[in-house]
């Protein structure tokens, strides 16, 4: 990666231009550095799919946004960069910052709570009492739904890589965290439930992971695979499924389609309790914008509890 001086963008109908003060680092913009994101990427690309920052112009149509605006933004469905002074977004995807909303905290958000939100309550709906297993539970996602299970009731199991990062979760409110270089976490979470086993696994993991966590569900529970971090998974699926009568869901955040009502009701849901102190997302490390290669090398160690940003214009 490496920093270069190119135009700056103009917003096209239906979108805003932002000075950005802040680019959230996720797990897909490493995946698309390292050529192994699932969707096709065009290079030279730059990265960024996550920002805070100013409005500092508006796209012909667009209403709602005014210069000057304090917004958080996702970059849209094709990446637009984010890692940048200025990125043009579709309104849709913007959100204004209400006042108790930092401009730091405001770019921590959108992915992870959205992605949580809709987790919880449009994929699938946990209940009251129901336990769920949340691997990579200190990551920016495990850290949101372990707060929005929590807020409902739930009880909240969290796998992590090393035991540094089992503080982070347990300080949000999750139950127990397991270690998954120490202990073997289908027997832990068959011990906690009392040999019943979960209600819900999220999984962000793949690899190995995906299929052990099958044993680790109780007769009709359900499994949402959201991601490959550690790799892709193999295994007989059907045959799986069939063990328990369990089942199997891939996620992906757009298909609730920005700016639609549902999209709306997850954002109103998620601002409402951030600005009431309900739900924070810890900010783990700060990067001035040509140290993004210290940024993505401190996420792939694998030591990060909550998010990581880069400073841009700040605010």
């Amino acid at each position: 990666m490496q920093v270069r001086e190119v135009a700056s963008p103009s917003p096209a109908p239906g979108e805003i231009l932002i000075r950005v003060a802040y680019a959230a680092c996720n797990w897909g913009d490493i995946q698309k550095r390292q050529g192994i994101y699932p969707d096709a990427v065009t290079y030279p690309i730059i990265l960024g799919g996550e920002v805070s920052g100013r409005v500092e112009a508006v796209g012909p149509g667009v209403r709602g946004f005014v210069r000057g605006d304090r917004v958080a933004a996702l970059c849209g469905p094709t990446i637009k960069g984010g890692y940048a002074e200025r990125v043009s977004v579709p309104v849709a995807y913007a959100a204004k910052l209400p006042p108790r909303i930092r401009l730091d905290k405001g770019a921590t958000l959108l992915i992870a709570a959205l992605t949580a939100y809709h987790l919880l309550f449009t994929a699938t709906r946990l209940r009251r009492g129901e336990t769920l297993l949340v691997h990579a539970v200190s990551g920016s996602v495990g850290l949101m739904v372990t707060q929005l299970a929590k807020s409902i009731g739930g009880r909240v199991i969290g796998t992590v890589g090393t035991a540094v990062k089992a503080k982070q979760a347990l300080a949000l409110g999750a139950d127990k965290v397991i270690d998954r270089s120490k202990e073997d976490f289908v027997a832990a979470a068959m011990a906690f439930t009392g040999g019943r086993g979960v209600d819900l696994v999220i999984d962000s993991l793949g690899a190995d992971i995906l299929p052990r966590s099958f044993e680790a569900l109780r007769p009709y529970g359900r499994v949402i695979n959201i991601g490959e971090a550690a790799g892709e998974p193999e295994f007989p699926v059907r045959k799986t499924l069939y063990r328990r009568s369990t089942s199997l869901a891939g996620f992906e955040v757009l298909h609730a389609v920005p700016g639609s009502p549902l999209w709306r009701r997850g954002l109103r849901h998620v601002l409402k309790e951030v600005e009431a102190g309900r739900l924070t997302m810890p900010i783990a490390g700060r990067f001035p914008l040509d140290s993004v290669a210290e940024m993505h090398a401190a996420m792939e160690g694998r030591g990060v509890a909550g998010k990581l940003l880069l400073t841009v214009a700040g605010g």
